[in-house]
C-alpha cells in the first residue's frame, strides 16, 4: 500500500555479519594429511599435483520461498538472494559493514533537508545482451517498481524521478526521505532493461506481463545470468559474459531448493558447497559426525525476528480481536523460555532486532529522568508498577496496553521526542496470573484458537513447528486451548496477506537497513493492514509512529525505543526471539559474504 514519506534521516546500525569471528566455527576433516592441490595415489597418499581443470559448479542448497525471479515481485530470501546476482542496484551496502549504504551503479548526493537523491551513473554499465545502462532503464525500473502491487510498492511510496540527462536523474519525496539510499539497495530495485521487458509484456501498472520471462531470462547487468530453471527444483546461473566487475571465484552456481535435512546430507556427502537453512540441532550434527569432505558450521546473530500475530478483525476471528485476549497472550508468553528451545536465539525485546538503531537490547539505562507512563487507549494512565487494579478496589483498567512494561515508561525529551526510561532487562517478562486474570476479563471459555504457520518454510533453519509447540504449551498454562494449524507456505501466507488469517507466527527480515523499515507494523502499514489494525483507532500509536517516521540524527534511537514499548503494551504482534544464522560450507568455500537483505553474496563466495 501507499504509504507516507516523512522519513527519518540516518542509515540504520545493523550488526555486521562477522563470518569469521574466533569461536564462531566448527572444522570437521575428513582426510587432514591431504595437500591441496595434489591427487592421492591408490594408497591414499599424496601424489603429484592434479592437472587444471575447469572448477566445477558451486552448488548452494537452500528452501525456496520465492514464486518468481522478477526482481520487482520478489520479496523473498531466496528471491532477494538470486536476484542480487543476476540484478545491480543503484546503492549497495558495504560488504565489510553493512550498516554502510555505498555507490552501486551510481555515485549520489542526498540534499541536506533529504528531500533529493540526485544519482550519476557510472561509466560504461552495459546489460547482459551488451545494451548500455541509461537513465531510461532507471526510471522504467521505478516506475514499474511503483506500478505493480507489493511490497516494493510500499516501501518506495510516492518518490519520483526527474531525468537530467542519459546518466544523470534526480529523485524528490514530497518529505524527508533519509532512508531512501538505502532503500534502493534492495533487490527488488534492481535495473531492469527497459527494452527487453517492454518486448516480452513489461509495462507500468497491473497490466505488466513480465513476470514469466523474468523468472526465466535475465534482463540485468549483474555478475551472473540464468542459465536454465528446473521448475522449482534448480535454478543454474553463468558468469554474464558482459560483466565488468570482479569476476566471480565460481563461473557457474547451481542453487538447489533442498529440505534442511537434505542439505545437511548434501554438505557432508560434497553434493552441495553451502548449506544454508540447517537448524540448531542439524548444524550440531553436521559439525560431529564424520563428513566425506570438510565441512566448517558458522554461527552468528541475524537480523531476523519472530513473531506472533493476532487478527483484530472480529469477523475474522472475535477472541484475537478482544483487547483482553491478546493481553493474555502477550501477558501469557515467556520469550525467554521460547529463546532457550533454540540454541543461539535471543528473547525479543521489541519489534526492532538488537543491533539496528532504536533496538531496546541496544539501549543503556539514563541516570536520572522524570517519568510518565504510557497512557492506555483510552487515555487513562496505568498503575506505575504495571500491576492491574484488583476487581472492586479501583477503576477498571483499560484493556490492550493499559498497564506500563515494568522498569519501562516514557518521557519527553528537550525536542519533544517521546523518550524511554529503560532499565534492564528490557525483555517483558512472564506474568502468568495477570495473564489469566485478562483472559477472565475476555470471556474466553475455551474455544480453540487455531494457531497458523507455513510448516514447510523454516526460520533461520529452525521448524517453525518447534517454535509453535512452545507457545501452545506456554499459552495453555494461561487457559488457552491453542490449535496447531500448519499449512504449505504459499497457503498459510496467501491467509496472512488477505487479512484472512487469526492468530499465525512469522519472521521479518529486514528489506533495507533502517529502523523505518519495522513502522510496517504500524495501524495501516503493511503487516499492520494484515491484521486488520487501522489507523485512527489508537491515536496514541499513530502519534508515535509519525514521530519516530521524522525523527532525524540522535533522536531516532529514542523515538523508535519509544514506539516499541508502547508497540509492547497496545500492537497485535508478540515479538518472541531474535534466531541465530548458520551456515555450512564445504572445503571448497573460504569466504562466505553474509548480508541481512539478501542472505548471501553469491558472487563474492570465494
Amino acid at each position: 500500500m501507499p504509504r507516507r514519506v516523512a522519513r527519518p534521516a540516518a542509515v540504520a546500525v545493523l550488526v555486521v555479519l562477522a563470518l569469521a569471528s574466533a569461536g564462531a566455527c566448527t572444522a570437521v576433516t575428513a582426510d587432514p594429511g591431504a595437500t591441496p592441490g595434489t591427487t592421492p595415489d591408490a594408497t591414499g597418499a599424496p601424489g603429484t599435483a592434479a592437472p587444471t581443470a575447469e572448477p566445477r559448479p558451486l552448488v548452494v542448497g537452500t528452501v525456496f520461498d520465492h514464486s518468481t525471479l522478477d526482481p520487482t515481485r520478489q520479496f523473498d530470501r531466496s528471491g532477494a538472494m538470486l536476484t542480487h546476482a543476476l540484478y545491480q542496484t543503484l546503492t549497495t551496502l558495504d560488504p565489510g559493514d553493512p550498516t554502510k549504504v555505498v555507490p552501486g551503479m551510481a555515485e549520489y548526493t542526498l540534499s541536506p533537508e533529504g528531500r533529493w537523491l540526485t544519482l550519476r551513473l557510472r561509466k560504461d554499465l552495459v546489460f547482459s545482451d551488451g545494451t548500455p545502462v541509461t537513465t531510461d532503464d532507471v526510471l522504467f525500473t521505478l516506475a514499474r517498481a511503483k506500478g505493480l502491487p507489493g511490497p516494493a510498492q510500499s516501501i518506495l511510496g510516492t518518490v519520483s524521478a526527474v531525468k537530467i540527462d542519459d546518466r544523470t536523474f534526480t529523485l524528490s519525496s514530497p518529505g524527508s526521505n533519509f532512508a531512501l539510499p538505502a532503500i534502493l539497495a534492495n533487490p527488488a530495485f534492481g535495473i531492469l532493461n527497459a527494452a527487453a521487458v517492454k518486448a516480452h509484456g513489461g509495462t507500468i501498472g497491473p497490466g505488466d506481463s513480465a513476470g514469466p520471462y523474468l523468472s526465466a531470462h535475465s534482463a540485468g547487468s549483474g555478475p551472473y545470468v540464468i542459465e536454465s530453471v528446473r521448475g522449482t527444483s534448480e535454478i543454474r546461473l553463468a558468469a554474464n559474459p558482459s560483466w565488468s566487475g570482479p569476476a566471480p571465484a565460481f563461473p557457474e552456481v547451481v542453487v538447489r531448493n533442498l529440505t534442511p535435512r537434505q542439505q545437511l546430507d548434501a554438505i557432508g556427502s560434497g553434493a552441495v558447497d553451502v548449506a544454508l537453512d540447517l537448524s540448531p540441532s542439524l548444524a550440531d550434527e553436521a559439525a560431529a559426525r564424520p563428513q566425506t569432505s570438510p565441512v566448517t558450521v558458522t554461527t552468528m546473530r541475524s537480523s531476523t525476528l519472530v513473531y506472533l500475530a493476532l487478527n483484530r478483525t472480529p469477523a475474522v476471528n472475535a477472541w484475537t480481536a478482544d483487547p483482553d485476549f491478546a493481553e493474555a497472550v502477550r501477558r501469557g508468553i515467556d520469550r525467554t523460555a521460547v529463546g532457550a528451545a533454540v540454541p543461539g536465539a535471543m528473547p525479543a525485546a521489541g519489534l526492532i532486532p538488537a543491533g539496528i538503531v532504536g533496538a531496546l537490547d541496544d539501549l543503556t539505562p539514563p541516570t536520572s529522568a522524570t517519568a510518565a507512563p504510557v497512557p492506555g487507549p483510552t487515555g487513562t494512565a496505568p498503575t506505575p508498577t504495571g500491576t492491574p487494579v484488583p476487581s472492586g478496589t479501583g477503576p477498571t483498567p483499560a484493556p490492550t496496553g493499559s498497564t506500563a512494561l515494568p522498569d519501562a515508561v516514557l518521557t519527553t525529551g528537550p525536542d519533544g521526542i517521546p523518550t524511554p526510561i529503560v532499565t534492564h532487562p528490557v525483555v517483558p517478562e512472564r506474568d502468568l496470573a495477570a495473564a489469566k486474570a485478562a483472559l477472565r476479563r475476555s470471556g474466553y471459555k475455551g474455544q480453540p484458537i487455531p494457531l497458523t504457520y507455513a510448516v514447510d518454510l523454516p526460520i533461520q533453519g529452525i521448524p517453525p513447528s518447534v517454535l509453535a509447540g512452545v507457545v501452545s504449551r506456554q499459552l495453555g498454562e494461561v487457559g488457552i486451548k491453542v490449535k496447531l494449524n500448519p499449512a504449505p507456505a504459499r497457503q498459510a501466507l496467501a491467509a496472512y496477506q488477505s487479512g484472512h488469517s487469526a492468530f499465525s507466527l512469522w519472521s521479518w527480515n529486514p528489506d533495507y537497513p533502517d529502523p523505518e523499515n519495522y513502522l510496517a507494523f504500524a495501524p495501516s502499514e503493511l503487516l499492520g493492514s494484515r491484521v486488520g489494525w487501522s489507523r485512527a483507532n489508537d491515536t496514541f500509536m499513530d502519534d508515535l509512529t509519525e514521530t519516530a517516521r521524522a525523527s532525524v540524527g540522535d533522536n531516532r534511537a529514542a523515538a523508535y525505543a519509544a514506539w516499541q514499548l508502547a508497540m509492547n503494551l497496545r500492537g497485535p504482534f508478540v515479538p518472541l526471539i531474535q534466531p541465530a544464522t548458520r551456515f555450512a560450507n564445504g572445503e571448497r568455500v573460504k569466504t562466505l559474504p553474509g548480508n541481512p537483505v539478501w542472505t548471501l553474496d553469491l558472487a563474492g563466495i570465494g
